[in-house]
């Protein structure tokens, strides 16, 4: 009895192996899930809860917020809000339908597991979270050993279509034509009118077919009136099941037009720009070469200054000085337009100008005898955009050489592959073949392929022979100096191009040294094709043509989206100039001189077109219709940046929740701490009321408001302390769920890959052990403690029956 007792005091433990289950059924009942597919949806988990017998079960229904249950029918009972407008805020609601939030069910699922149980979670759900970041709640169901079943449930409203976004920058000037894009998205083939207001007006119509998935259309608006102007998109489909999501606006801020200060040095021709600009919203002074004299120390007053066909003698010291000055120091827009005054040799050479733009003028005869060699990396870690430009790069490098210039290509990996030997630029169609054959595999090795490009080179008798090298990753050792003096002494250079932050740049960087080439170092891949286009036109060095050519469109950029230079009319000459190392050339020539090219100088841009504005090289190009367009968006991407300003105001929306940002700096670009900002919100309703912004980190500031209720009016956000003259608008007019997106069934798959679980399971897969057993403690002190008792209760028993001691000691008497 006291070892019984001693034992039962130690509280010894048995653990016992064994596969008992616990499953929580977490079923979405959002306003984006079907309602048949949640009937049904309870029954099932009923069914399956009988069928697997787990030792224990829950459920839970979630939409914004998750509620726990028994047993399934309780989810019918659950009272339930679509959060619509006008709904009563002193209902007791205890789930609201207008968003999904997955982290937090899956976080609510997973504290209802029993203890020391096979954790199974059956998922049922379309999987399209509004709300949250579902990844957070997975790594934690990973750590807990949960097996995830996911079961896709069907989208309500099949054949509905919503608009999903309008497209427009959140500043833009009065007057400027802007393309406005409205993004529908449509579950089904649909026909709708579309329609777009601009503050309650409308603007403009039109009739869409859509498909399945995304869907854009684009307009042209302008903006006539300064301050806040709203723009609302609406579709007509009759009979829609969601009127609530055929609406969207979005407010946007309009300032005063485009000032531009225009030089041109033939007056009679200077009614064309000046007309193409005009229409196009931009305010525009213009002035004879004499004059800008007195304009030069106000150019601030502008935006961008345009220079077109002026002699260099017409402008004076102090004001090529004074424009060079306002580029670079205050961040002013340059174009520069080309004429018969403007190069050759009496040109800008040498000249302050010549500093600002993005070309050099240079006029070199045109080199007949070209052989090239591209060396190109294709090991493993120029899979993918890497390589494809890197393809593309080699293609156009190809376009620009004639058809007696001599190309070859070298790709390497381990080891170096001729892909193209070493023939005339004229076989186009074959070598065109040969690279975009080309793939990625294994490491890399530079120096057996330039050895091979080397022997390439060696057997040509061309005058000029170029290797362009470009890697992105590291090398092994050896001799590549006395490779590339043995290159050097047969007159063959070599130009590098390393991408990304693995590149052997001080390598390359080497090589180009010693091969008396250039070295570039790209972060993005993206720039690899402008690269090779300049390397190539340095190699080709194009001269002076006066003869009609189609310009090319070399490099698609934002500022020249909408024209089709398929379409234009041929240019009757241009003066061909060198690129600098870091400008884009935009338009060029049919061999390759560029005829529009840019950069950044300082803190503004500058632009070069190399051809004419008027009736002389141009005159084709005045009856143009994308005249006036290409010039007005060329100008305008030139326009001056307008500087940071002190105070930097936001408003957008963050699922249910406005999110209200401030950032102060001062005039010497120094973060303002310690201010204490103030908002006024005037709801939709119309009810007012200020809010503080609370500091978050250094010059930053921030607050969030709940977003009770959408609406067709739209949160005015007023800003009052440090401040009263920035307001923005936010329009809330339906919630993220009425966006009823397709099942993403492959997140789902994804989920219950990486969990163990298994898409659509059967009810056996859902409770089968898989070979895992947990271990359940069981405390043996009871039952120590029980047979404790027990033997007490014994030796009472025998110490109080005499006749026991009696017939013991008579057997000990007959022993």
């Amino acid at each position: 009895v006291i070892v019984l007792l001693a034992l039962a005091i130690m509280r010894p433990v048995w653990n016992r192996s064994g596969a008992w289950t616990s499953v929580v059924y977490v079923l979405d009942v959002s306003r984006s899930v079907s309602p048949a597919f949640v009937d049904s949806a309870i029954r099932w988990m009923a069914q399956a809860t009988e069928e697997g017998s787990p030792q224990h079960a829950r459920y839970v229904a979630f939409a914004a917020e998750p509620v726990v249950v028994e047993v399934p029918e309780e989810i019918r009972s659950l009272s339930v809000s679509t959060g619509e407008p006008g709904a009563s805020s002193a209902q007791v609601t205890q789930i609201v339908q207008s968003a999904t939030n997955l982290e937090k069910a899956l976080g609510r699922a997973l504290q209802n597991f029993a203890p020391h149980t096979l954790k199974r979670l059956v998922l049922l759900t379309d999987g399209n979270e509004t709300v949250g970041d579902l990844s957070a709640a997975l790594r934690l169901a990973k750590e807990q050993g949960v097996r995830i079943f996911a079961v896709p449930a069907p989208v309500r409203a099949e054949q509905d279509s919503w608009i999903e976004a309008i497209d427009v920058p959140e500043e833009v000037r009065a007057d400027e034509p802007v393309e406005v894009g409205v993004q529908v998205f449509s579950r089904g083939i649909n026909e709708t009118p579309l329609e777009l207001r601009r503050s309650g007006e409308v603007i403009a119509q039109r009739g869409l077919e859509l498909k399945p998935g995304p869907n854009g259309s684009a307009f042209e608006v302008r903006f006539p009136d300064q301050g806040l102007v709203t723009l609302r998109a609406s579709l007509g489909v009759d009979g829609t099941t969601f009127p609530e999501n055929d609406h969207y606006s979005k407010s946007v801020w309009v300032s005063g037009p485009a000032r531009v200060l225009y030089v041109e040095g033939h007056a009679a021709s200077a009614h064309y720009l000046e007309r193409a600009l005009a229409a196009a919203g931009i305010d525009v002074d213009t002035v004879s070469p004499r004059a800008l004299s007195a304009k030069s120390g106000s150019l601030t007053d502008y935006d961008a200054v345009i220079l077109s066909d002026l002699p260099p003698q017409s402008l004076s010291d102090e004001v090529m000085n004074a424009i060079e000055a306002y580029v670079r120091d205050e961040g002013g827009g340059l174009v520069f337009a080309g004429g018969e005054s403007s190069y050759g040799k009496e040109g800008y050479s040498g000249f302050p100008i010549e500093e600002v733009l993005p070309i050099w003028f240079r006029v070199q005869e045109k080199r007949k005898d070209l052989a090239l060699v591209i060396t190109l990396d294709k090991s493993y870690s120029m899979s993918g955009d890497k390589m494809e430009l890197a393809k593309e790069a080699t293609l156009a490098a190809l376009h620009l050489l004639q058809d007696t210039h001599r190309f070859g290509l070298v790709t390497f990996n381990w080891d170096p592959y001729v892909t193209v030997p070493l023939q005339l630029a004229e076989n186009r169609s074959e070598i065109r073949e040969e690279i975009r054959r080309v793939q990625a595999s294994a490491q890399t090795n530079i120096f057996p392929a330039l050895r091979s490009s080397f022997r390439q080179l060696t057997g040509s008798d061309a005058k000029v022979k170029h290797i362009i090298l470009l890697s992105d990753g590291k090398t092994y050792p050896d001799d590549y100096q006395g490779l590339v003096a043995r290159m050097v002494d047969a007159d063959i250079t070599i130009s590098t191009v390393a991408v990304g932050g693995e590149a052997d740049r001080d390598l390359l960087a080497q090589i180009a040294e010693w091969g008396k080439g250039r070295t570039y170092y790209l972060e993005d891949a993206a720039r690899v094709p402008q690269i090779f286009i300049e390397e190539t036109q340095i190699a080709v060095q194009a001269t002076l043509v006066e003869e009609p050519f189609q310009p090319v469109l070399s490099r698609p950029i934002e500022a020249l989206m909408g024209i089709d230079f398929s379409t234009a009319p041929p240019l009757r000459g241009y003066v061909s100039t060198q690129p600098k190392d870091t400008a884009e050339v935009i338009l060029e020539s049919d061999s390759g001189a560029p005829i529009l090219a840019r950069w950044r100088y300082g803190l503004g841009k500058t632009a070069a077109f190399t051809s004419d504005v008027k009736n002389r090289w141009g005159v084709e190009w005045l009856s143009w219709p994308s005249y006036g367009k290409f010039w007005s968006q060329l100008v305008r991407e030139t326009l001056r940046t307008p500087p940071p300003p002190e105070l930097e105001f936001h408003v957008r929306r963050e699922g249910e929740e406005a999110l209200i940002s401030l950032t102060a700096v001062n005039d010497e670009g120094h973060y303002v701490d310690e201010l204490d900002p103030e908002v006024e919100i005037i709801y939709p309703n119309g009810q007012q009321e200020s809010m503080s912004l609370s500091q978050v980190g250094p010059g930053a500031y921030q607050a969030r408001l709940p977003l009770a209720a959408w609406s067709d009016s739209a949160y005015i956000f007023n800003m009052k302390e440090p401040s009263t003259e920035a307001s923005r608008a936010l329009h809330y007019e339906y919630p993220d769920e009425y966006r009823f997106y397709p099942a993403r069934v492959e997140l789902l798959r994804t989920v219950s890959e990486e969990t163990g679980g298994k898409l659509n399971p059967d009810v056996e897969e859902i409770f089968a052990d898989y070979g895992e057993t947990v271990s359940r403690p069981v405390e043996l002190w009871p039952l120590l403690a029980v047979l404790a008792l027990i033997g007490y209760l014994v030796d009472i028993a025998i110490r109080r029956a005499p006749w026991i001691w009696g017939r013991l000691e008579s057997s000990a008497k007959s022993l």
